[in-house]
């Protein structure tokens, strides 16, 4: 069973011969990659949907179930663990993103990288391409209540969680995520398809119109509230 510790260059090293996989699976973020660091995964501490209850994900393993969004339990293939330096962060990309309690169905405040994708549901989305849940970077998702960034201070730990094929868990309670098949990692699979989501993924600027779309929904919503308040004091 395979629980390893890596260091950026080493993790990127060891990848190396599976890049065509690796840059399949990664392509899906390319647009951001300016702007945040590349990897996704989870941060220590974030709480895991598996078959014993909720658990840090740096305690989730090999052969453990996990609580998938479309079936159902699901067997961990490893849970890869990288450390990238601070000294090794570009200063411009050195920050997570903080997202509020209850903003994506989260009990408490939880960190989540940039580049990591949520679902979030939208009325647009669904009228514009036929499906209301969408996965999105939680970069994407700045401004809309209240997720913002915060810096990394000290070495940056991350948990990556895979599966036989590419999942969406559950984690803090009702927020779900993505998280890539092991085939990923495997110099043996590297030229193997990434794995299809019953959730579609969108091009950049049109999760940008959906993330725009959010927000607008907030603001209506609070200003919809106040005039109510307002009426009642």
């Amino acid at each position: 069973m395979l629980n390893s510790t890596l260091s950026r260059s080493a993790h990127i090293g060891s990848l190396s011969a599976c890049a065509p996989a690796i840059a399949a699976a990664m392509h899906k973020d390319a647009g951001l990659y300016d702007v945040a660091l590349r990897e996704d995964g989870l941060l220590p501490g974030t709480l895991i949907g598996t078959e014993s209850g909720w658990r840090g994900v740096e305690t989730v393993l090999p052969g453990d179930l996990v609580l998938t969004f479309d079936n159902g339990m699901q067997r961990v293939e490893a849970n890869h663990k990288v450390t990238i330096a601070q000294a090794s962060l570009p200063a411009h990309k050195a920050f997570t993103m903080t997202v509020p309690a209850g903003v994506l169905g989260n009990r408490k405040q939880i960190s989540l990288l940039p580049c990591q994708e949520v679902i979030v549901e939208s009325d647009m989305a669904e009228i514009d391409f036929g499906e209301p849940f969408v996965l999105i970077q939680a970069l994407i998702l700045e401004g809309y209540g209240g997720i913002h960034r915060v810096p990394i201070r000290g070495d940056l730990t991350i948990h990556m969680l895979t599966f036989g094929s590419e999942q969406v868990i559950h984690c803090a309670g009702a927020t779900l995520v993505s998280a890539r098949a092991e085939s990923d990692f495997s110099p043996l699979h590297a030229a193997a398809a990434v794995g299809v989501l019953d959730t579609p993924r969108l091009s950049l600027p049109q999760l940008q119109k959906v993330a725009r779309a959010l927000k607008q929904d907030t603001r209506a919503d609070y200003y919809l509230h106040a005039a109510a308040d307002a009426r009642l004091a």
